[in-house]
C-alpha cells in the first residue's frame, strides 16, 4: 500500500466507484469509509393532486420507483441535475425540467416560476430532510408534500485512528457529521463538499478548510487531485493526463 496520504471517500462504494477509478488513475491513493447506508422502504402515495414532483438525488427515483409509486397525468417531473435525471429517464419517467446550476434552490426557483400559486410540490426523499430543496420551497411559499422513500443510515461505528489524509470528499450533511464523531482529528484535513449547504455543515462542525462546492466528476478530480500534489509538496510526481 503506498505512504502518500490518501483521499478519503465517503459514500457508498456503488457511488464512489466513479471518482475512486479516476484518482487511482492519477496515482492518488483511497480509503473509503462509507457513511451511509440506504435502505428503502414500502411508501405509500400521499394524497393529491400535485402540480409537480421532484426528485433531488437517484436514490429518491429508486425509492420512488422501487415501491411502486407513479407520477399523475398533467403532473411536472422535475430532477435536481443530470445523473437524477438519468435515473428517471432509466425509469422510465420523462423529466420536464432540470435546475441550472444543479442545486436544490435552483429547482425550486425553476418549478416556483413555472406552476400555479397553488399547486403543491411531492418530494420524495430520505428519512433525512437534507438540501436545499425543500428549505428553499418553504421560503418561496410554496406548498410541500415530503414523502420519505428511503432511509440514511449510519455506514459504520467506532472510532477510527489518525492515518494520513490529505483530503476528505463529502457529499452529504449527514456524512460530515457521522465522519466527525468517528474521527474528529480529521477537522484539521480539508474537506471537498459537493454542494453548498454540505460545504455549510462542515464550516458549522468546525473543519478548517473546506472547498468547493463541486458538483461534476472533473471538478472533483480536479480540486482532490490538486490537494494530494499539494500536500506532498516538491515530491508530487507529475500530472497524469486524461
Amino acid at each position: 500500500m503506498s505512504s502518500s496520504p490518501c483521499v478519503v471517500l465517503t459514500r457508498e462504494p456503488e457511488d464512489n466507484r466513479p471518482l475512486a477509478r479516476a484518482l487511482a488513475e492519477h496515482g492518488v491513493p483511497v480509503r473509503e469509509i462509507p457513511c451511509a447506508r440506504t435502505r428503502y422502504l414500502d411508501a405509500q402515495a400521499p394524497g393529491g393532486p400535485f402540480g409537480a414532483v421532484a426528485f433531488a438525488s437517484r436514490r429518491a427515483v429508486r425509492g420512488f420507483l422501487r415501491a411502486g409509486l407513479a407520477v399523475d397525468d398533467g403532473c411536472l417531473v422535475a430532477a435536481v441535475g443530470e445523473a437524477t435525471r438519468a435515473e428517471l429517464d432509466a425509469g422510465g419517467l420523462a423529466v420536464d425540467l432540470v435546475a441550472e446550476p444543479p442545486t436544490g434552490r435552483a429547482l425550486a426557483e425553476r418549478l416556483h416560476t413555472q406552476l400555479p400559486a397553488d399547486a403543491s410540490v411531492l418530494v420524495p426523499r430520505g428519512n433525512l430532510a437534507g438540501g436545499g430543496l425543500e428549505p428553499a420551497l418553504a421560503e418561496l411559499g410554496r406548498p410541500t408534500v415530503p414523502l420519505p422513500v428511503y432511509t440514511n443510515e449510519p455506514g459504520g461505528q467506532g472510532a477510527i485512528e489518525p492515518f494520513a489524509v490529505a483530503a476528505v470528499f463529502v457529499a452529504a450533511p449527514s456524512a460530515v457529521e457521522r465522519l466527525l464523531e468517528r474521527a474528529p482529528w480529521l477537522r484539521e484535513r480539508p474537506f471537498l463538499a459537493i454542494g453548498p449547504t454540505t460545504a455549510a455543515a462542515a464550516r458549522q462542525r468546525r473543519v478548517e478548510r473546506v472547498l468547493g462546492p463541486a458538483m461534476s466528476l472533473d471538478s472533483q478530480l480536479e480540486l482532490l487531485v490538486a490537494t494530494w500534489r499539494e500536500q506532498l509538496g516538491p515530491s508530487a510526481p507529475s500530472p497524469v493526463q486524461r
